[in-house]
């Protein structure tokens, strides 16, 4: 874990094909969370005596340099929310899992989340990132991370609303969630059953109860 957390430390200026594995490399901004995730987790380990503190200290200057990176480059004041890369106006629903890790910039997450909801919804579901809608349904799992966020940033008559939404958009069926859905048809799509549906279903049901990350 400890080498894992000196390659994040190491590699996070490069540009990746983030999480939706994409052809075109770019700096992603949810891979540039993803990093200061994971040095945050390996900086709480070492904290408590998990894993040697060796590199305690440069875990947490690369942590903070990633962050001040983020907020540099990757926010647009325009469309307040953070973008899909820098230099792009796109949105990336994925995002919403920043809160889950507990990235400290709440009122920008909150409102990026308005921004995702308001570009990227169709109905009770979400696509993927801008333009996604052009090849592919809605993604099931953004949906849900959306509304985990919201129930974490104590929005909860929201969240409980949006999953009630989603649970009905998807009540057909035997109760065995694909990875896509067509928002005008209802029909499953893409994988199924999708476990990262369900697991992020459950995820959000575990937020709304109260469950939340203890960041």
């Amino acid at each position: 874990l400890s080498g894992l957390a000196d390659q994040c430390a190491d590699c996070w200026r490069q540009q990746d094909a983030g999480i939706w594995e994409l052809p075109e490399k770019q700096h992603y901004t949810m891979s540039k969370i993803s990093c200061w995730q994971a040095l945050s987790r390996a900086i709480e380990l070492a904290d408590g005596g998990h894993l040697p503190t060796t590199c305690r200290e440069r875990w947490d200057r690369e942590r903070q340099r990633i962050q001040q990176w983020i907020e540099a480059h990757c926010w647009s004041e325009e469309r307040q929310a953070y973008l899909f890369y820098p230099g792009s106006d796109r949105l990336d629903a994925s995002l919403a899992l920043a809160v889950r890790f507990g990235y400290p910039s709440q009122e920008r997450l909150r409102s990026t989340l308005e921004a995702i909801d308001h570009d990227l919804g169709a109905g009770a579901f979400h696509y993927r990132y801008t333009d996604a809608q052009e090849e592919e349904g809605c993604f099931l799992a953004c949906t849900f991370w959306l509304i985990e966020a919201w129930a974490i940033l104590d929005n909860q008559d929201r969240a409980e609303a949006a999953y009630a939404d989603a649970l009905q958009g998807l009540s057909h069926g035997v109760g065995i969630y694909s990875e896509m859905i067509d928002p005008q048809t209802g029909q499953y799509l893409g994988n199924l059953p999708q476990g990262l549906t369900h697991l992020a279903a459950l995820k959000a049901a575990m937020a709304i109860g109260g469950c939340h990350p203890e960041r």
